[in-house]
C-alpha cells in the first residue's frame, strides 16, 4: 500500500479509523451520512485514490455506504477486505446482534465476491503474530474465544490447542453440532483457574 497517495474506504466503527490512521493509513466514510437518491448518484464525484474497501460493524451502515462502497470496488477496482467474518456479536449475556458479516453480504451480493478475510478464521493473523514474536509452539498456546465460527476454527485453521467459553455468541447447546469440537469446553475464562 503507498500510503502517501492511497486511501481506505472505511465501513466500520470510530476506533477502525484511529487504528489506520496510527498506521499512517488514509480513510473516511466513518459515522452518519446523508441519504444521497438516484439523481445524486448519476453525479457522485469518485476519489480515485480509493483503493481499499474495508467492511465491517458500522451502526450507521446504511443503503448510502452500500452504494459508495460498491462504487468504489466495481469502477476503482478497489480491493474488497474483512477483518473478521463475524455473523453476530454479543451485546449482552442474554442478546446478539448482527456482526460484520451482514455489511459484507450486502457487498458480496451485488458484486458476487467475496472479501479478502484478514482476520479471525484465516490464518494470516497467526503469521502476523508469528512474525512479530517468533515461532509459536502449538502444545503451548490455545485460542481462546466465544464464536465457534470464527474463533474455533481460527485456532483449528493454526493448528493449535482451542478453548471454547460460553461468554458470546456460542453457547453449551451448540456444541453436539460443532463439525470439529474444541479442546477444551467451559463457561467462562474462570473455569480455568482451578482451586484444587
Amino acid at each position: 500500500m503507498n500510503l502517501d497517495s492511497e486511501k481506505v474506504f472505511l465501513i466500520a466503527q470510530d476506533a477502525f479509523k484511529q487504528t489506520l490512521s496510527d498506521h499512517g493509513i488514509q480513510s473516511f466514510g466513518i459515522g452518519p451520512v446523508a441519504v444521497k437518491d438516484s439523481h445524486d448518484w448519476t453525479n457522485f464525484e469518485m476519489d480515485k485514490s480509493v483503493k481499499y474497501v474495508i467492511a465491517s460493524h458500522d451502526p450507521y451502515f446504511s443503503y448510502t455506504k452500500l452504494t459508495e462502497a460498491y462504487l468504489y470496488l466495481q469502477e476503482n477496482n478497489a480491493e474488497f477486505i474483512a477483518p473478521d467474518c463475524d455473523n453476530l456479536f454479543s451485546v449482552s449475556r442474554t442478546r446478539r446482534v448482527p456482526g460484520s458479516l451482514s455489511v459484507q453480504a450486502a457487498l458480496s451480493a451485488v458484486l458476487e465476491r467475496k472479501p479478502k478475510i484478514m482476520g479471525k478464521p484465516d490464518p494470516f493473523l497467526f503469521e502476523l503474530i508469528q512474525k512479530e514474536h517468533g515461532k509459536l509452539s502449538p502444545d503451548t498456546t490455545v485460542m481462546i474465544g466465544d464464536n465457534y465460527k470464527t474463533d474455533m476454527k481460527f485456532g483449528f485453521n493454526c493448528g493449535i490447542s482451542t478453548a471454547l467459553v460460553f461468554t458470546g455468541n456460542s453457547k453449551p447447546e451448540h456444541v453436539p453440532s460443532f463439525e470439529r469440537k474444541p479442546d477444551f469446553v467451559m463457561e467462562g475464562l474462570g473455569d480455568i483457574c482451578d482451586d484444587e
